[in-house]
């Protein structure tokens, strides 16, 4: 079963990055509690991205797995990995050139040593994709159970890993530590990786109740209680937390906090969320009858591309300056120009001639599609079993970006 309400949920969820990341290039991100409501909403979409990503893991990559595709499955996910990281260094370009900063900058940025507002969360999903194939491994081989052991281990371990020193010994290294666990310095645009896949196994326990209950779109749907009394459960747990430690989370800087510091109240709040959004946004898709080829879904289906060029369109555009004045013209013109050219891209690579035998055809589908997977075969192929012909065959499957 397709499920549409996911599709529109992560597309959404890529919209919203974007307009919160234009609000803040335009420095409109503190005008006032209008935008504050504003940015509250927007806040909840990446964890809502990184959930929906677990969805398809267990959904989608789980089954294939299952079916004896495993080597066509991991090649597919570091594939994607692959491009997620070619994809980030190239808007790590475009941050680097807009801001004036050093080709040393760059290259600290491309290895994961530098700071990079906005495209932060290309590098987190790169991280996800290169430990997806584990992930799903384990799903399949023992359940999700020990992923769930790790999450709440991680999370427990809370009041120790967070006071973990960074790293030192080499520039950029206090970066790269708060990208991997976390610890002392918060200035890095956190969840960390071991955090954060949280937000994964969560969602992945979301696509394996879809997998037990097939033919429901909702989540929260169907007889019996059991998940309606896990999520009421789930909210009333973050609910309470939230007010008995005098969080916040209409305030931006506390919503910050949280997540750059790692705290597992982030973990709930996000959670929590991502369920209230796929719900809301699963009633939305049947309400307004949207289906696979309307324009509200291509996001999810350009997502890298529009983290990529839509957040180099944002560099371009940035007020570096924090201390200048706010500028809502450039951010309605930034996010406008941003989703625009996703749609486009969208629209392009619906068309016909991209499938055709030209030489540009070929030339485009090599570069954008096939090379990487190619590169990725070559690498991994000594070190996998082979794939049956049957495997082989499907292998060639596109990715779109």
């Amino acid at each position: 079963m397709r499920y549409l309400g996911i599709d529109l949920a992560r597309s959404v969820a890529i919209i919203f990055v974007i307009i919160g990341h234009a609000l803040s290039a335009s420095n409109m991100g503190d005008v006032g509690w209008p935008i504050y409501v504003v940015r509250f909403f927007l806040g909840v979409s990446p964890p809502v991205f990184f959930c929906l990503f677990g969805c398809m893991l267990q959904l989608v990559y789980a089954r294939q797995y299952a079916v004896g595709r495993q080597v066509e499955t991991i090649q597919r996910l570091l594939t994607r990995a692959l491009q997620c990281w070619i994809l980030y260094v190239l808007t790590c370009a475009g941050m680097c050139i807009s801001a004036s900063l050093p080709f040393s900058y760059f290259v600290r940025c491309a290895l994961f040593l530098g700071d990079t507002p906005f495209t932060d969360i290309l590098k987190f999903y790169a991280a996800l994709l290169l430990l997806s194939p584990l992930l799903v491994h384990v799903s399949v081989k023992h359940g999700l159970w020990p992923l769930i052991a790790f999450v709440l281990a991680v999370q427990f371990s809370y009041p120790f890993i967070s006071r973990i020193p960074p790293v030192a010994g080499f520039t950029g290294s206090e970066t790269l530590s708060a990208f991997l666990y976390g610890g002392q310095y918060i200035g890095h645009t956190g969840p960390s990786v071991i955090h954060g896949v949280g937000f994964v196994i969560f969602g992945m326990l979301l696509g394996r109740i879809w997998r037990a209950r097939p033919g429901r779109e909702f989540l929260l749907s169907g007889p019996g209680w059991s998940v309606r009394a896990a999520f009421l459960t789930l909210f009333t747990l973050t609910v309470v937390w939230l007010v008995a430690g005098g969080h916040n989370v209409a305030i931006p800087d506390e919503r910050i906090l949280l997540r750059n510091t790692n705290h597992p109240l982030y973990l709930l709040y996000g959670c929590t969320a991502a369920v209230i959004f796929i719900e809301l946004f699963t009633a939305i898709r049947r309400a307004a009858r949207i289906t696979t080829s309307s324009t509200w879904m291509i996001f999810g289906r350009t997502s890298l591309f529009t983290f990529c060029f839509g957040n180099i369109i944002l560099y371009a555009v940035h007020l570096w300056d924090p201390a200048a004045p706010p500028d809502p013209l450039r951010f309605v013109l930034a996010s406008g120009a941003a989703l625009a050219l996703s749609i486009l891209y969208g629209r392009f690579r619906d068309w016909k001639g991209l499938k055709s035998g030209h030489p540009l055809a070929r030339i485009y589908r090599w570069v954008v599609d096939q090379s990487a997977a190619q590169f990725v075969r070559l690498v991994t192929s000594p070190f996998l079993p082979a794939r049956s012909p049957s495997a082989g065959a499907k292998a060639g499957t596109q990715v779109s970006i």
